[in-house]
């Protein structure tokens, strides 16, 4: 059990110091938990949500503005200047990355994700554990070996990621 305990010490001070290592220029842009949102609308809008899950889920990259329009329009009336607002409010947050084209129509901006979709889920959950520890320190170590306890399959599975880590780190 200390073992554990130790482990998962030693893998949260390590998500702190990978986040203290992250430039301002690299960290995603959320700065607020949503203890009532359901997955991405933990960390973000409802249509922020929909427009990263709509990107991610594209097989076109980049994207433009009028594609994630048109895309998001078939289940919900919605203006096109929302969602270019909130497209560069993305941008803003560091979220999306874009660049300028040339087109029939003029210029435009076409869209891409910085993160893929799992690496901005472990950037925010490690966000959210860094705040944690910050203000809680060792009450948050302590309620996630609790937690686990309470669930074999959450302890095998925290193990697996343990034995993983210490066999990374030998390496």
């Amino acid at each position: 059990m200390r073992f554990v305990f130790r482990k998962i010490k030693e893998l949260l001070l390590r998500i702190v110091m990978w986040l203290e290592a992250m430039t301002e220029e690299k960290k995603p842009g959320f700065s607020q938990y949503n203890l009532e949102g359901k997955a991405l609308e933990a960390f973000l809008g409802p249509l922020e949500s929909n427009i990263m899950e709509t990107i991610w889920g594209s097989k076109k990259t980049p994207i433009t503005v009028r594609e994630i329009y048109a895309a998001l329009n078939k289940t919900k009336k919605i203006a096109y200047t929302t969602v270019m607002s909130t497209m560069d409010r993305l941008f803003e947050k560091s979220l999306l990355e874009r660049k300028i084209e040339k087109g029939r129509g003029g210029l435009y901006y076409v869209y891409w994700p910085k993160l893929e979709k799992r690496n901005f889920q472990k950037s925010a959950v490690r966000e959210v554990l860094a705040s944690l520890i910050g203000n809680f320190g060792e009450a948050v170590t302590s309620c996630l070996i609790e937690e686990t306890e309470m669930d074999e399959k959450g302890r095998t599975a925290l193990q697996q990621q343990l034995s993983k880590i210490n066999k990374n780190k030998k390496e």
